[in-house]
């Protein structure tokens, strides 16, 4: 899906049909910001707290990454309001990990202000080619107070994007 993203009081008040479809939709979405000529993505990333809820879409996204023979970077992004030692960090990420084998990949902590700015900032460090995560895909009041990470990426980032639901 193409997208331009929108951003200011448009984004708060009626948002965009990207984050409807991320929202909404059963089957992975890719937006894709920029033009391209091909698609060959020798470096993804894939932005998680590890949890248990990941893991069946987590080999989702461990299948496409391995269609294209990929760099797999995996990531969590530790912030002020959701702050993790580096040892517990790396606890989450090998337990999880160990279930799944995975050719080519790498495991980072990254720390920022914020999750979304974490991920993109992580993902423009590694110049990876992809950002891949996974979305709950929450409707109504639960949308409206936790918000979505993966929909506030579809139109702030400028790598392309796929989301995957739990």
């Amino acid at each position: 899906m193409g997208s331009n993203g929108i951003s200011g009081i448009e984004e708060i008040i009626i948002g965009s049909n990207t984050e409807k479809v991320v929202r909404l939709s059963n089957v992975p979405v890719m937006v894709i910001k920029e033009e391209t000529t091909s698609f060959n993505p020798n470096n993804i990333v894939f932005a998680s707290d590890f949890s248990e809820e990941i893991k069946k879409p987590f080999q989702k996204i461990l299948d496409f990454a391995n269609a294209f023979e990929t760099k797999f970077h995996l990531v969590t992004i530790c912030t002020p309001n959701s702050f993790k030692t580096t040892a517990v960090a790396k606890k989450f990420m090998n337990e999880f990990i160990n279930e799944f084998e995975i050719k080519n990949f790498s495991t980072h902590i990254y720390n920022d202000t914020n999750i979304e700015k974490g991920i993109i900032n992580f993902a423009n460090e590694m110049n990876t080619d992809l950002i891949s995560l996974c979305t709950h895909g929450r409707t109504g009041l639960s949308h409206f107070f936790i918000g979505s990470i993966s929909e506030d990426l579809a139109n702030h980032t400028t790598k392309p994007l796929i989301v995957f639901k739990i």
